[in-house]
């Protein structure tokens, strides 16, 4: 089987593990269960029943079709395929909003080969729209499945940063006072921001409807599968610096790539640490 092959199946796969996911997201969103915090002291980090059972079974799924294949999750140790595929999952993205009522968080599933992630999905249960992308082979494409009905994304042209829509979850908590700074300049120049997003931010950006999400902070398993949905869209994510966001860290997606010279120049006067 040749590797476009192999990557095609599990794309097939893919709404398989959606569905899974939400016959365990969905009810446990209306009533929440187990809740706890992982982080210490005064630190907050919630987890959830609904995390822990949604990762379980989409680790059980993904090892009885792929056996060979890597993955990863946020709640548990990973594991080690023995070929180049990788699984990076994140079962609530926005545990917050998910136990505040909030109906914007996602359940993220990214499939890299090679290191490079090249399948993503942005599952928003809770408003049904999926958002899918695949990089393979210099081919870039991205689509949404809303209610039962696909539609190509493509980003919104957007080359002045007067005219953008910023996003970002929560820059308070995201970001450190140097980065808050640059960021706080770049929100004063946009035409408006919104925040409170999470993942559903990359993908009304990829669907046209923003033009710029910001943020830091971010894991692997919070960005991996938000990329080639972007980029398949035809819109950009680096790290501030402008390299590869695969490992997380702090992000900057784009619409408009020519939009990245002049927030290169503002994210770089955050001087914290990153």
């Amino acid at each position: 089987m040749t590797v476009k092959a192999k990557i095609d199946t599990r794309l097939a796969f893919l709404p398989e593990l959606a569905e899974a996911a939400r016959a365990i997201t969905l009810p446990l969103f209306l009533n929440p269960e187990g809740i706890e915090n992982k982080a210490k002291g005064t630190d907050y980090d919630p987890v959830t029943k609904a995390d822990k059972d949604a990762e379980k079974v989409l680790r059980d799924l993904i090892l009885k079709a792929f056996p060979d294949d890597s993955v990863e999750g946020e709640e548990f140790a990973d594991h080690t395929g023995t070929n180049e595929f990788s699984w990076t999952l994140d079962p609530i993205d926005g545990t917050r909003g998910f136990i505040a009522g909030v109906p914007v968080w996602s359940t993220l599933i990214a499939l890299s080969y090679e290191d490079e992630p090249i399948l993503g999905l942005i599952d928003v249960a809770a408003l049904d729209k999926q958002y899918f992308g695949r990089l393979y082979n210099n081919k870039k494409e991205a689509w949404l499945l809303e209610k039962g009905v696909s539609t190509p994304l493509k980003v919104a042209d957007c080359a002045v940063l007067q005219d953008a829509v910023l996003g970002c979850t929560e820059p308070l908590a995201m970001f450190k006072p140097g980065e808050l700074a640059a960021y706080n300049i770049i929100r004063r120049g946009v035409r408006f921001s919104r925040l409170g997003l999470d993942a559903l931010g990359y993908g009304l950006l990829s669907e046209g409807r923003m033009n710029i999400i910001i943020e830091a902070l971010m894991k692997p398993c919070d960005v991996r599968a938000l990329m080639p949905i972007v980029e398949g869209a035809g819109g950009r994510l680096t790290n501030w610096e402008g390299g590869s966001a695969v490992n997380g860290g702090r992000v900057v997606a784009v619409s408009d790539p020519a939009l990245l010279p002049e927030l290169y120049t503002y994210l770089g006067r955050a001087m914290d640490p990153s």
